[in-house]
């Protein structure tokens, strides 16, 4: 037979509500209202009562207060500039430093004119000929080696008898033939030294 619940606990008398519960409510009233409207009256009064005597004197004081006798001197002004303005200064010269090694001269963009050789004694009635790179200029490289110490000069896109224009070079540029050789598998012409500017005014004297 099922178990039937107790009916006492529903008909026992309802409990006073809590005191929380209660102000919730009553906040709401008009009599609340009112207290609080009075309560901010107040503290006018009281700041009213307390208010800073030396405040209301200096409303009402005279517009020739204070007096000049009990006007304080202005503090002096300290100068902040560095003390060392005031000694004369001394002029320091620095010797003019040299160059220690001999500049190049600086590169000219246009080259200057050079008067060619008759046709006899220029390209291409020389046994070697020299090509110009896809740029247009003279196929001729400064090289530097052995930590910058060996100075080289490299022309390359020759053509022909390589011995011929080793042998001219050697005149025009009077250096050894030991100092002149010629790389038998890439063709090159090395030379010890740079002979740039030299080189280029003998291959434009023949019309290369």
């Amino acid at each position: 037979m099922a178990r039937t619940a107790p009916i006492m606990p529903f008909l026992r008398p309802l409990s006073l509500p809590r005191p929380a519960t209660v102000r919730h409510f009553l906040r709401f009233s008009t009599s609340t209202s009112c207290r609080e409207a009075a309560a901010a009256a107040e503290p006018s009064a009281q700041t009213a009562v307390r208010e800073d005597p030396n405040l209301v004197a200096s409303r009402t004081a005279d517009e020739a207060y204070p007096p000049r006798s009990m006007y304080s001197n202005p503090r002096p002004k300290e100068s902040r500039a560095s003390r060392r303005t005031a000694h004369p200064t001394k002029e320091r010269h620095y010797p003019t430093r040299r160059p220690s090694h001999h500049q190049p001269a600086p590169v000219k963009l246009i080259p200057d004119p050079v008067t060619p050789l008759p046709e006899t004694q220029s390209a291409p009635n020389l046994p070697y000929f020299v090509s110009r790179s896809s740029s247009n200029n003279l196929p001729i490289y400064h090289l530097r080696k052995r930590g910058g110490n060996l100075k080289m000069t490299r022309i390359k896109n020759i053509d022909g008898d390589k011995m011929a224009l080793k042998g001219e070079l050697c005149k025009v540029l009077n250096v050894k033939k030991d100092e002149v050789a010629i790389n038998s598998t890439t063709g090159h012409i090395n030379l010890k030294g740079h002979f740039k500017p030299q080189i280029e005014t003998f291959l434009r004297e023949r019309r290369f």
